[in-house]
């Protein structure tokens, strides 16, 4: 894959999600407060902010997981503020956490069969014979991912790398629409990190990403539109160099460079 050379189709104008006024309250502690956020069909969108800023709790009620205090949260128009995690992603939101979840000895193709088939038990899934279009729907993914060549080697002896290729692959062949990712490239080597910038491209081709991310040099080489929030709302939103030109970002943000974020 090379991210400059993979096709972008312009977002409609009407928002994928949006979310209007959000609080998020733990015991006193404003997580989020007053945030909007809009989302276009086919963006790839980063969330960057200092500890504390409130970018993984967005990310929580985004897929359900964390229910706000006050505002809503619509996605494709409607009201799914009080939705639950598995009603969500009946309904096209798909959440990768930062450590990958996948099945150690199941092979990297019955893993991505058995996300296909979620509905099913382990079992009934494994033995169930596979039909020629989900076959190709698997080959699909095993190439958009870049595992087509370990198809059938165990996933728990794949490279930390791949194992977060294989999880965003799990996710992908599902369809959602909405895609949330918790800093996918972390723990990567150069290269690993590099192909998944690049995965994230291709990815959102079809689909829209949001990705929280602490590493700004693979924000600087992959972000389309950037997100900066700082105490629970949003601070700024633009292009990375819009960012990089701010004085009040550098201020709360990009100047303390030796930090770990959320």
């Amino acid at each position: 894959m090379n991210a400059m050379n993979v096709s972008y189709r312009e977002p409609s104008t009407a928002p994928l999600l949006r979310v209007e006024q959000l609080e998020v309250d733990f015991d006193g502690f404003k997580a989020i407060r007053g945030l909007n956020l809009e989302l276009l069909p086919g963006e790839l969108r980063f969330l960057i902010g200092p500890n504390g800023a409130g970018k993984t709790t967005l990310l929580d009620v985004l897929c359900g997981k964390v229910k706000p205090s006050k505002g809503r949260v619509l996605f494709k128009n409607y009201d799914i503020s009080r939705n639950q995690e598995h009603q969500l992603a009946q309904l096209g939101i798909g959440r990768k956490f930062q450590a990958p979840s996948i099945f150690t000895t199941l092979t990297v193709q019955e893993n991505l069969l058995l996300s296909m088939r979620q509905k099913r038990g382990l079992l009934s899934t494994l033995v169930a014979a596979t039909k020629p279009e989900q076959r190709e729907r698997i080959r699909y993914y095993l190439d958009l991912i870049g595992l087509a060549d370990k198809a059938k080697d165990k996933a728990g002896g794949l490279s930390h790398g791949e194992k977060q290729w294989l999880e965003i692959g799990m996710l992908l062949i599902q369809e959602p629409e909405l895609l949330l990712l918790d800093e996918p490239a972390a723990g990567m080597t150069d290269s690993e990190t590099e192909k998944t910038g690049e995965l994230l491209h291709a990815i959102s081709s079809r689909q829209t990403v949001v990705v929280v991310e602490h590493d700004m040099e693979f924000v600087r080489r992959f972000a389309r539109t950037v997100t900066v929030m700082h105490e629970g709302a949003v601070l700024r939103e633009g292009t990375m160099q819009d960012i990089q030109n701010d004085d009040q970002v550098a201020e709360v943000y990009l100047g303390r460079r030796g930090e770990r974020h959320d």
